[in-house]
């Protein structure tokens, strides 16, 4: 199994990040159901694949659907198959939590400033939202900035995966403890 303990990777790292990436959007149960699957899928896919078997299937974008010249996903136990096929935990850890945090709407994904557009209202914290809209031409990542000077006056800030395209969103006074734990997952989130 993973080897959590060693990276300093303990069940109180995901109270606190649910924590902050959730706010009020959860009440005290459901951060405290989510924290258990975020913990035991990151210490233990196999048993996590086991006790949550539908909820880990559905956090599976493409499982059990048809792709273009590709059989489709049939795996019965998603996240210890990728843990065994990837072969290193961080990379591990990153695609579960990219799993689990998108299916939750904590983290979202995108290329190009007009997909970033649509896909800033699937973050939680921020559906209800009004945003600029996208130039012709922009970058995902400069379209993000310029929104944030939006959120600044709701007390917020979106950080992103560092030459990546992922990103989330947490209150402003919180971020660099939330980029902190994600980095011990060898994450590493900037403000763009």
């Amino acid at each position: 199994m993973p080897k959590t303990k060693e990276y300093g990777i303990d069940k109180e790292l995901f109270i606190e990040l649910v924590n902050y990436l959730t706010l009020d959007s959860f009440n005290d149960i459901q951060k405290n159901d989510l924290s258990n699957k975020l913990w035991l899928a990151i210490s233990n896919p196999q048993k996590f694949d086991f006790v949550y078997k539908d909820y880990s299937l559905h956090t599976i974008k493409n499982w059990g659907v048809k792709i273009k010249f590709e059989d489709p996903n049939f795996e019965p136990n998603p996240y210890l198959a990728k843990w065994t096929h990837t072969g290193d935990d961080f990379i591990y850890f990153q695609w579960a939590l990219t799993q689990i945090l998108t299916y939750e709407d904590l983290l979202t994904y995108s290329e190009k400033a007009q997909v970033a557009q649509k896909s800033i209202h699937h973050l939680l914290l921020l559906k209800n939202m009004k945003f600029y809209n996208a130039k012709p031409g922009e970058y995902a990542y400069d379209y993000l900035n310029r929104n944030n000077n939006l959120l600044k006056n709701k007390g917020l800030v979106i950080i992103i995966y560092n030459n990546h395209f992922d990103y989330t969103v947490s209150k402003i006074e919180d971020k660099d403890r939330v980029i902190e734990l994600l980095a011990k997952f060898k994450w590493e989130f900037v403000v763009p």
